[in-house]
């Protein structure tokens, strides 16, 4: 009872400070609105580039080489910076194309049929078939490819439907003309245009099911609307967080140094229960400070935090568990306040790094990735991307909260056997 006791009144003097308050809750939110604005305009869209892709390309004619220039030649929206859209990789056989996309290391893979350039601009026959396919577990990546890809083929449509009313025209020319074909084919020409608009309507235009090339797609979900705000407003809060837990568990210092802990400690109240009781402190008021987060950005800015409430719940409690056990194992090992201010502030800023607070953790070169499996924010991170964008359901993001209750644990158990060698008298 006196634990709670402790724990409650420290609570409620953190959310009286007025400066607290807006370091906790108005500044996270402020700064991943700005993100987000300066990231993806209204926060609906992100500069993308470089989004690894392989063709397997078997058209022996030019329109298939075409196909893979365009590709290649696509640059990424705002192309000053010099960055191209895809990344293209060629390879021959489409099944190890497809292996690529299943072990991540592409996002899609696009497939040009044999003989593509000469059904393309045949005037009858079926309709080639343009695959792509795209990763499922993707979720900006596969509208992208699939947009472009549908633009080229609105394209090629209109070529090859042009090359079809061409032909047919020049045909019909040449078979009733009564003076030279060449002055016939020149006098009728400037129709051309009219003559292609009226086939193309009468053919349900250049993307319509009568259209030369038809687009499969396969391995993808539904196109999604992204609002980046799903991804910064979990990465700020959580950076915040990391914040408000080490300053927390530092007031326990600052109590030893003013004196007033060991007077708490002469009291009926045990040794433990005041530790506990003001580490429990710091945990509700990470805990509150991360739902009121939750709520905010969802009643304003349109955050969507997935499917599953119990995930997010879960997820929060073993993220504000972990940052505050290590936030007191760190008031534990430093000397004094001071040390444990500094301490704090260079564990928050490598761990905000390494774990995709500013940087998406998802563009991580492979050995950076292994360091930032060791910090809260990136298991923490994980989930909530899991749920925010990709709609993970409670069962997938039960991993990350396994791994940070286990941090939890392993951080709180070392701070309490520091913290008893420390006030044993």
């Amino acid at each position: 009872m006196k634990l709670w006791t402790i724990a409650i009144k420290d609570t409620l003097v953190r959310f009286r400070d007025r400066n607290a308050l807006i370091m906790m809750l108005v500044a996270p939110l402020l700064i991943s609105l700005v993100m987000g604005l300066a990231f993806g305009g209204s926060g609906g869209g992100v500069r993308i580039g470089e989004i690894p892709v392989v063709v397997v390309n078997e058209d022996q004619g030019e329109f298939g080489a075409e196909v893979v220039a365009v590709l290649a030649g696509l640059m990424a929206d705002g192309a000053e910076d010099g960055r191209f859209l895809f990344t293209i990789t060629e390879m021959q056989d489409k099944q190890t194309a497809l292996r690529e996309v299943e072990q991540g290391n592409a996002r899609g893979v696009i497939y040009i049929p044999q003989n593509f350039s000469q059904r393309l601009t045949a005037p009858d026959g079926p309709p080639v078939v343009l695959e792509v396919y795209t990763d499922p577990t993707a979720n900006v990546s596969p509208g992208i490819i699939r947009g472009v890809v549908n633009r080229i083929v609105a394209e090629f449509n209109t070529v090859a439907l042009s090359n079809v009313v061409a032909v047919i025209q020049l045909t019909r020319l040449l078979a009733q003309a009564d003076e030279p074909p060449s002055a016939a084919v020149l006098a009728n020409m400037a129709n051309l245009e009219q003559i292609l608009a009226e086939e193309s309507q009468a053919l349900d235009g250049p993307q319509g099911e009568n259209g030369r090339i038809v687009l499969a797609t396969e391995l993808q979900g539904e196109a999604e609307t992204i609002n980046l705000l799903n991804y910064f407003v979990p990465s700020m809060a959580i950076f915040f967080l990391m914040f408000t837990m080490f300053d927390g568990t530092r007031s326990i210092l600052k109590e030893e140094q003013d004196g007033t802990l060991y007077r708490l400690m002469t009291t009926p109240t045990s040794r433990a229960a005041v530790l506990l009781g003001k580490i429990g402190g710091t945990f509700l008021t990470g805990l509150l400070q991360f739902l009121v987060l939750v709520a905010v950005s969802w009643l304003f800015f349109q955050v969507d935090w997935g499917n599953s409430p119990v995930g997010v719940l879960l997820l929060a409690l073993a993220t504000v568990a972990a940052a505050t056990s290590l936030g007191a194992f760190v008031a534990a090992f430093a000397r004094d306040v001071n040390q444990a201010g500094v301490l704090g502030t260079a564990v928050t800023l490598v761990f905000a790094i390494l774990g995709g607070n500013f940087i998406d953790y998802r563009q991580f070169p492979g050995f950076l990735a292994i360091f930032s499996k060791m910090t809260i924010n990136r298991w923490s991170l994980e989930g909530f991307v899991e749920l925010t964008l990709g709609h993970a359901s409670l069962y997938e993001v039960m991993p990350n909260v396994a791994v940070l209750i286990g941090l939890a644990t392993l951080f709180f158990v070392l701070s309490l056997v520091l913290f008893e060698r420390r006030f044993v008298r």
